[in-house]
């Protein structure tokens, strides 16, 4: 059975190596709904999902990782966003989000950063490292083992209409066999995006570590959050204040919001908007 949007953690018993897979489809595609990105930007799209979900569901407490790639090429800017419960969200930017090519070429030079915010009461804090290679799996790689100094392998790809992922690292403080982590290194080397997205994770485990006691745990759903709730967007009314508010209600006849994430215009009347720099708004539908 297909085991769509969920993230699955594993441990290799005994080796101190753990792992995760990660298949994202009906959250991906929402994603690119209303966005008009060539099959190139939304595959890169894809892998930064997947890899800020493999991020997140590391997290502890109750936080968010920012996974945040800029590049001098035309596109500018990959912004993925994904908290502990695994909510996604993301988007692309730059001077054109219709073009062709590999990583390098889209992106050009530029850099990656890991922002974590652990949870309330916790500082958040941040890694940054260059665009390496030739995927954004080698420059994750990057960053694990310059800022998260944790011995981290990760594989990233988009096939049909899923983006997944998986990732073997060296558990924080563990003792491991050289041995092992080479010859699980060149196990999954051998996996194919099919099977990533196709096969339930226990058999694609067995498949591809056949000589090893893993133990899987459960998954974890993944969903869609781009988070332009009526309650947020009224709070975005109150953060731009009475005058600008008012600025441009005189200007325009009525204000208008924009979600970047899933590329929607919330229109609100004046009484709307006055409602809502109120804090009482009325009930509406916004559009």
């Amino acid at each position: 059975m297909r085991q769509a949007d969920q993230a699955r953690a594993f441990l290799f018993e005994g080796a101190g190596i753990r792992g995760r897979l990660v298949r994202i489809d009906q959250t991906w595609r929402e994603m690119l709904e209303r966005h008009a990105y060539s099959a190139e930007v939304a595959a890169l799209l894809g892998q930064a999902a997947a890899a800020g979900v493999l991020l997140a569901d590391n997290l502890k407490g109750r936080g968010s990782v920012h996974l945040q790639i800029q590049g001098d090429g035309d596109v500018r800017l990959l912004l993925v966003q994904c908290d502990h419960a695994l909510n996604l969200r993301g988007l692309a930017r730059g001077e054109r989000l219709d073009g062709q090519g590999t990583m390098r070429e889209l992106l050009g030079e530029g850099r990656m950063m890991v922002t974590v915010d652990p949870g309330p009461g916790q500082d958040r804090y941040q890694g940054i490292v260059p665009l390496a290679g030739e995927s954004l799996a080698e420059s994750l790689e990057g960053y694990f083992r310059d800022s998260a100094q944790l011995l981290t392998r990760l594989w990233l790809g988009v096939i049909g209409g899923s983006a997944v992922g998986l990732m073997l690292q060296r558990m924080p403080d563990a003792t491991i066999d050289e041995e092992d982590w080479r010859t699980l290194g060149m196990l999954a080397d051998t996996v194919r995006l099919t099977e990533l997205a196709e096969l339930p994770a226990g058999e694609l485990l067995r498949r591809l570590f056949s000589g090893y006691d893993v133990r899987l745990f459960d998954a974890r759903p993944i969903g869609y959050d781009c988070r332009c709730t009526a309650e947020h967007l009224d709070n975005v009314i109150r953060l731009l204040g009475r005058d600008e508010v008012e600025g441009i209600l005189a200007e325009q006849g009525a204000l208008a919001l924009n979600c970047e994430f899933c590329n929607k215009v919330f229109r609100f009347a004046p009484e709307e908007a006055r409602h809502a720099l109120a804090g009482t708004p009325p009930e509406r539908t916004v559009h």
